[in-house]
Order: C-alpha cells, then structure tokens, then sequence
C-alpha cells in the first residue's frame, strides 16, 4: 500500500467516525496527489501524447477533468488563457533522451484496467432508466424517488450522509434540487446496493442490474 492509499484510508476512517479533517491531511493529501502527477502521470504524457500531439501545428489548450468515480473527459480550447493563476500549477513535459536500444526478453504489461460498468434500472411499469455512467442513473433514481424522502432514509457513504445540504471538504458530491448534494464516491456495485435500499423501503419495486 503506497503512502497516498494509507492516507486515503486514514482519511476514510475518520469520516466514518464522523471526524473532521485538519489542514495538515488535507495538505499531505495534495502534497501526494501533486507527487503521484509529477513522478507517474507527467512522465507517461510524455511519452505517450507528446509524439502524437506533435503533428499539429497551431497552439492549444487540453484541460484534463477527473472526478473519481466518473467518466475522464478532455476539453480542447484555442484561447491560451487560465483564469485563477494562483489556483493552478504547470507541469513541463520534459523530452525523454533517447536511450540506446537494448535487446531484452522482458515483456512489459500495463495494470489490467477494470471493466467499464453502468446500471440499468426497471420500474414495476416498465420504465427504464439506462444512462451511459452509473453516477447518472443513481441520481435519476434519487430524483424520481424524491430527494427528500431519499435523505429521510438516513443513508451513509464513506461515513457521511448519503444525501444532505453539507458541502464534504473531501469526497466528490453532484448537487440536487433544493440545495441537496449526493455522494457519488463508489463504485457501482455499491451504487447498485443503495438503490436496491432506496427500493426497498418506499417499496418501490425497483430491478437493478450492472452491466
């Protein structure tokens, strides 16, 4: 277990202790997460996109979104201008040295990525709700159930409420009518299982299958 996944835990168990976060974890965890981009994914961009992105011949700008737990998505502007200066950082892709090149037998293979999931959910009338990402389909599900009959079941995720009006200083959360926030900080099996529990007790009869 790598220095940031020991802290990501401690971080998990004081939530559920119901524990606030102090400022010097909530800088450590930025301080690994800053480390984990510079030393494993700068590198990795230089390798793989630079020779790529090369082949064009104007400037651009790709901003890279990554929310745990939700689809990574690129956007591409032409204007070369950050808003907040002082809220972001510059990574330089350093060009790699060519290396002699060395006959070996080794084999190198990348970590098996897990399988892309989603959720399909079927009312007793029929009714499908089938979004591309999970996280969507919990949220729908939530909404049509009611959002405040929903918060009322007392749900917990990572130690918080499942749904409330407290903005988590951590965990990811997506906003919902009337001042809501949802965790959506899971995979989608325990998505699946809170909304089998957000079924059961109003008895809605929901079907629900990962696929």
């Amino acid at each position: 277990m790598t220095k940031l996944e020991k802290l990501y835990q401690s971080i998990a168990n004081f939530k559920e202790l119901g524990l606030a976060l102090n400022q010097e974890m909530l800088q450590k965890a930025d301080n690994l997460e800053e480390e984990l981009i510079k030393n494993e994914v700068i590198p990795r961009l230089t390798g793989s996109i630079e020779p790529i992105i090369t082949q064009i011949q104007r400037p651009i700008v790709l901003v890279v979104d990554y929310v745990p737990g939700e689809p990574l998505s690129v956007r591409l502007t032409r204007k070369r201008v950050i808003t907040d200066d002082t809220a972001t950082k510059e990574y330089t892709l350093a060009p790699k040295a060519k290396e002699p090149e060395k006959k070996s037998h080794k084999t190198i293979t990348s970590a098996p990525k897990a399988p892309w999931t989603g959720l399909v959910v079927t009312y007793p009338d029929g009714k499908v709700i089938n979004n591309k990402y999970a996280y969507e389909s919990l949220i729908q599900v939530v909404e049509k159930a009611g959002v405040e009959k929903v918060a009322q079941l007392g749900l917990k995720q990572v130690g918080l409420d499942f749904i409330s009006k407290t903005r988590d200083d951590f965990y990811n959360q997506h906003e919902l009518p009337g001042g809501y926030l949802i965790v959506t900080h899971s995979a989608t099996i325990k998505k699946k299982q809170q909304i089998e529990e957000i079924s059961k007790k109003p008895g809605l009869g929901l079907k629900v299958e990962v696929v």
